[in-house]
């Protein structure tokens, strides 16, 4: 009698188990179907274990597994070890990578004055913080009793006071869990007026401006990117979200912790949260901001997240700046994000809430944008009227 009543408790286990499988199989293609990923991208872990990883090759996780293309950026990363630190004992060193472009690329003479500019100081990406004189409006680190939830890390310009005033007053108003930061280059500049002593009110007054001593230009955006990466790493390490944003975006703030909150604790690890472009290729007509010459660059874009605004995981900070140390530069800041999370075997995720190139002429209508997550760009009084009517006890939709 024993024999049968050990097969049925044998039974009746590997049923339970198989019921077990099954739940859980059925509780992730239903994640899956609400939170779809992007097409067409390359495979990466799966959504139940967004580990980062950094292989000793990239260039196969990288896309290039074919004969090896002319073009200089892909010649570079196929041989490339790692980026050199760049700090100031190093500083030929980093402009190494920038000589040998200028004479490896055989038109280089040809390209657009920004393009060069970036090309020779690509590699060059430690830059001393610019500070008013009297070291007033230090940015504070973080605190063990004061690590935001999520961090707004919003790209500016020295210029732009109506901006980030505007970010201030609405959606990077104060809130629990909340901390807002402006990421900007020297006031100084070299084409225009210098705004130092403006900056250094405006950084006394708020003491939100994370200042670098690096031309502000729209090639350098990149380094905005690496330098906040490392303060994060240093000063803030804790930080759970960090959204990055230009400061013509409108965030609903609300309504975009309300997503973060809702994520599967697994899937949140990895983020990589926006507007994705998944088939996009450079543009080859001259002229173009965003023109990018043959001999510099073949192949397809990776999938990447558009760099109007996009939500990181903060525990990747540190990922992020060792796989930055070994892909090679490129002059797009959120094709170069997407680069070095395809380097992490990372993908994005996409949101429809992400909406970064809102009609000039389209009315932003509060209950259009309640269920949004960011639009962009909106001018500063849009955004402050916008906000108004989203907080208005009577609103109606």
């Amino acid at each position: 009698m024993r024999c049968p009543k050990c097969l049925l408790c044998l039974s009746a286990l590997l049923t339970l188990l198989g019921l077990k499988v099954y739940i859980e199989w059925t509780a992730e293609s239903r994640l899956s179907k609400a939170y779809p990923g992007p097409r067409g991208t390359p495979p990466g872990p799966t959504p139940s274990s967004p580990e980062p990883t950094l292989p000793a090759n990239l260039s196969a996780r990288l896309g290039q597994t074919g004969p090896l293309p002319s073009a200089y950026w892909n010649m570079q990363q196929w041989r490339l070890g790692a980026l050199p630190s760049g700090d100031s004992a190093e500083a030929g060193d980093c402009r190494a990578w920038g000589a040998a472009a200028a004479a490896e690329i055989p038109d280089f003479a040809s390209y657009p004055e920004d393009l060069r500019r970036f090309l020779l100081s690509a590699a060059c990406r430690s830059f001393p913080r610019w500070l008013p004189e009297g070291g007033s409006g230090q940015v504070a680190s973080c605190t063990d009793m004061d690590v935001p939830y999520l961090l707004l890390a919003v790209k500016s310009e020295p210029g732009r006071f109506a901006e980030r005033q505007a970010v201030r007053e609405t959606w990077g108003g104060p809130a629990p869990g909340i901390r807002l930061l402006f990421l900007l280059g020297s006031p100084a500049g070299d084409r225009g007026p210098d705004l130092g002593s403006l900056v250094a009110w405006e950084s006394h007054r708020y003491s939100d401006l994370l200042l670098w001593d690096f031309l502000d230009v729209p090639f350098n955006q990149t380094l905005k990117d690496l330098l906040l990466l490392a303060w994060l790493d240093r000063h803030c390490p804790g930080v759970s979200f960090v959204l990055q944003a230009q400061d013509d975006a409108f965030v609903h703030t609300p309504a975009l912790l309300d997503h973060l909150r809702a994520l599967p604790p697994s899937w949140a690890r990895g983020l990589y949260l926006g507007e994705v472009f998944t088939q996009a290729k450079p543009l080859r007509k001259p002229g173009g901001p965003f023109y990018v010459p043959g001999s510099f660059f073949e192949g397809g874009y990776p999938a990447y997240a558009s760099g109007g605004g996009y939500v990181i995981a903060g525990r990747l900070a540190p990922w992020l700046l060792q796989a930055a140390a070994r892909v090679a530069p490129f002059p797009f800041d959120d094709v170069y994000t997407g680069l070095c999370f395809r380097a992490l075997g990372l993908v994005p995720r996409a949101h429809k809430g992400f909406l970064t190139a809102w009609p000039a002429d389209r009315t932003a209508d509060p209950c259009a944008l309640r269920d949004l997550l960011l639009v962009r760009p909106l001018g500063p009084q849009d955004s402050i009227q916008l906000w108004k009517q989203l907080w208005d006890p009577q609103l109606q939709c």
